[in-house]
């Protein structure tokens, strides 16, 4: 235990507490810089989720990493909504085991490929069909506002759904 800090008490004497201050001091400088320019990598977005009751939507925010690119952020996302809702009163948009294949941007339009378990009859599930990809369409038009077109493929084939005819 002495032998500690007699080593401590020699290198004050030699001047090296001032230097690794100072390196030390720098890389804190540094990373504190570092973070406020780039942040911690995540952002905030909003999903919206068909209500239990009602048959309105329920927006539910949450934290998200961040990437580089349009198409990763869009992905995040929809993957986001496939995990479901983290609120009571708001129900799944699609059947469980539902994933991304594809996303691209070309000018204002997303062009995304689901995979075919999006598709599938699921009771915990309200909103079929189209309706369940307007919903998600609002959330990807919600928070990237340069989107201004979704097309939606499931496995690179465009959806086609029979129209209810009114009676």
């Amino acid at each position: 235990m002495l032998d500690r800090f007699d080593f401590i008490l020699r290198m004050r004497m030699r001047g090296k507490p001032a230097i690794l201050g100072a390196v030390f001091l720098g890389v804190l400088v540094v990373s504190l810089l570092a973070f406020l320019l780039v942040g911690n990598g995540k952002t905030t977005r909003v999903l919206y989720f068909p209500a239990v009751e009602g048959g309105r939507l329920v927006a539910e925010a949450r934290l998200v990493p961040r990437h580089r690119t349009l198409e990763d952020n869009v992905t995040e996302l929809v993957e986001g909504v496939f995990l479901g809702p983290s609120r009571e009163n708001a129900a799944r948009l699609f059947p469980r085991g539902g994933r991304v294949l594809s996303a691209m941007v070309s000018g204002r339009t997303l062009f995304l490929d689901l995979s075919p378990l999006v598709l599938l009859d699921d009771p915990e599930v309200p909103l079929k069909g189209q309706a369940a990809l307007d919903a998600l369409a609002r959330s990807l038009r919600f928070n990237f506002p340069r989107i201004r077109e979704v097309d939606f493929y499931i496995d690179g084939q465009k959806p086609v759904f029979a129209e209810k005819k009114k009676i």
